[in-house]
C-alpha cells in the first residue's frame, strides 16, 4: 500500500502526540527497572514478587508496570504485618 509522505508524516506526529500523552497521564506507573531502584531492591526479586503475587502489579502490552500509589499502600499494609 502506498501512503504519501504527508500522510506518512502526519501519521507520526499523532503517534508522537498521542503516546506523550499516555506517557503524561501514566507517570505514576513504574517499570520493573523504576520499582527496583524505590524500593533498594533487585530486579531479581521484583521478579520472584511477580512470580508468586505478592506485589500489586499490572501487564500492559507484554510489560509489567506497577502504580506507585497501589505499592505504598502495599508498603504500608506490609509493615502492619510484621
Amino acid at each position: 500500500m502506498y501512503m504519501s509522505k504527508n500522510v506518512k508524516i502526519l501519521l507520526d506526529k499523532i503517534y508522537l502526540f498521542v503516546y506523550n500523552n499516555f506517557i503524561m497521564v501514566n507517570s505514576n506507573l513504574m517499570t520493573i527497572e523504576d520499582l527496583a531502584d524505590y524500593l533498594k531492591v533487585t530486579r531479581r526479586t521484583i521478579y520472584d514478587w511477580l512470580k508468586h503475587n505478592k506485589v500489586p502489579a499490572l501487564k500492559l502490552v507484554g510489560q509489567w508496570r506497577f502504580k506507585k500509589d497501589k505499592i505504598d499502600d502495599w508498603l504500608d499494609s506490609q509493615t502492619r504485618l510484621s
